[in-house]
Order: structure tokens, then sequence, then C-alpha cells
């Protein structure tokens, strides 16, 4: 879930900042292997390896004081014992998070190839030279390395109403399954 949440907020940056960008000097690719190029060329300017790292450091740091939410689905008499048990493995879960990461960081060359294979297929040349042109300005860049902060800042949200919902979809689906084999449901 995350990789698709970064690699869609990532999108989503591309797709309105390369409307709004202004007339550039790159020319329109004119074959599928340039545009291929092209949007491999944008790709690597999106993945700044420093913007990398302070996203991941972002996420990281964002999602790791959320542990004690884990706690919040379960029953209110488990909850102590839960919470003892997540401390318990906090240095655990933190350096599992960290290698999750490391992978995560050492995937974003080929994710980002895998990225700019898909954007010369749905874009055309005329985009691809205006995004160029957008990620290669100073503005670009700038908005690039602010991208991690709006990450920092977004990730919470979305990590804190991603638990509330997963505990009631999961409440929801148990009480389902309940309802359809007549079993009584658990104790809370």
């Amino acid at each position: 879930m995350m990789k698709s949440t970064i690699m869609a907020g990532v999108a989503l940056v591309a797709l309105a900042l390369a409307a709004c960008s202004g007339a550039g000097g790159t020319s329109a690719p004119t074959s599928e292997a340039d545009k291929l190029k092209l949007a491999n060329e944008i790709a690597t300017l999106m993945s700044d390896p420093k913007m990398i790292d302070d996203m991941f450091g972002a996420m990281q740091g964002s999602m790791m004081p959320n542990l004690a939410g884990i706690c919040e689905a379960a029953p209110e008499a488990e909850r102590a014992t839960c919470a003892a048990r997540v401390a318990a493995a906090q240095p655990s879960i933190e350096a599992g998070f960290t290698e999750g990461m490391d992978q995560a960081r050492a995937m974003m060359p080929e994710m980002m190839s895998d990225m700019g294979a898909i954007m010369a297929r749905l874009y055309t040349g005329e985009e691809l030279a205006t995004m160029r042109d957008f990620y290669a300005s100073p503005e670009g860049k700038s908005i690039m390395q602010k991208q991690p902060k709006v990450m920092e800042e977004y990730m919470p949200k979305v990590m804190a109403r991603m638990q509330s919902m997963q505990a009631e979809m999961v409440r929801n689906i148990q009480k389902r399954v309940q309802d359809a084999v007549g079993a009584p449901p658990p104790p809370n």
C-alpha cells in the first residue's frame, strides 16, 4: 500500500504540474523510442535520490508513532496487553520497517523505469516535453524537493484514516460472516 501511495502521489504531482508548466525548450519526441527515452529522463528527474531518502524517512517517521493505534481495534480488556506487546516488539518492528524501506529504495530505479514506460505509452510527445521542461526547471526541482515534507505531513493522515477504516471493515466483515453462518459474535 505504501509503494502505491508514493507512486500515486508522484504521478499526481506529475499530472498536475505538467499542465501548469510553461512553454519550454524540449522538442516533442517523434518516435516511440524517443518518447521512452524522454519519459525515463522525466522519471529520473522525479526520483532524485535525496528526495527519495527524505520521503522514505518521512514515511518511517510518520508511521512509527502510530504503532499504539494497532491496539485500538482489540477488545478493550486486551488493549493493555496488546500495548505492552507492541512496546516490547517496537525495536523489532522498527528494524523490519527499515529493512522494508531499504528494499523499497533499492527498487526505485526499476520502479521509475516502469513509470517511464507507462508515461511513454500514455502521454503524447508534447506532454512529455512539457513535463521534462517543468521537472528540469528551478520551480520543478524545488517542488520535488518539497514533496517529502508534503508526504511527511500527509502520511499520518492517510494512516490514521486507513487504520480506523480497516478496523471498521474487519468488524463489518466479521459480522457478515457471523450472520451468514449463524455463529455468535466474538467476545469484546
